[in-house]
């Protein structure tokens, strides 16, 4: 078993936040899980991404040159990385800050406008979590749960919980595709 996986986003939007927490629980379940993670020059609200790589096997390099799943958050990380989908692929592509054109390798989901109507925008990076999870079935989403709980034992988890279950509810004939004029 081999899942190479790459979140990108903007600063503040939470992505090393849930490669982390992936890895960690990942690393509970497979034998070998490498975290990279990536910034920006920016010291604030620049682009950060990270490399996680979920393995059976030993992992022969850390950075991945292709990816089988992709968490894009906003439009840099688009534009930046899509093209580094492998063939098989797919990329979970936040259609409320990114301009993406439909195809059989994308999902676009509206995942800050899913956040929003929870409570927060900041939760937008769990909705596109549990999307993912509930298509690979990596990690078992009360484990998931759990975890998110414990770091965030306030409202924020809680909310951050209602996130990611939307995320794994979410269909995209069931919220429509909020953003089909893409420019990728």
């Amino acid at each position: 078993m081999l899942e190479r996986v790459l979140v990108a986003g903007a600063g503040g939007q939470g992505v090393l936040l849930i490669g982390k927490l992936t890895a960690r629980l990942a690393s509970g379940l497979f034998p070998h899980v490498a975290l990279v993670p990536g910034y920006g020059a920016e010291v604030r609200g620049g682009t950060s991404n990270c490399h996680l790589t979920i393995s059976g096997a030993l992992i022969a390099g850390p950075i991945p040159e292709r990816f089988d799943s992709m968490l894009l958050m906003s439009q840099p990380g688009v534009d930046a990385f899509l093209d580094r989908l492998d063939s098989g692929g797919v990329a979970w592509i936040n259609s409320s800050m990114c301009r993406a054109r439909e195809a059989p390798s994308r999902r676009l989901i509206p995942a800050t406008e899913m956040a929003n109507r929870i409570g927060s925008a900041k939760a937008a990076n769990f909705v596109m979590l549990g999307a993912w999870l509930a298509h690979k079935k990596l990690i078992p989403l009360e484990t998931v749960s759990r975890e998110i709980v414990r770091q965030f034992p306030d409202a924020q988890g809680k909310l951050n919980v209602k996130a990611l279950e939307a995320g794994c509810a979410w269909r995209p004939d069931q919220h429509g595709i909020s953003n089909i004029q893409g420019i990728r």
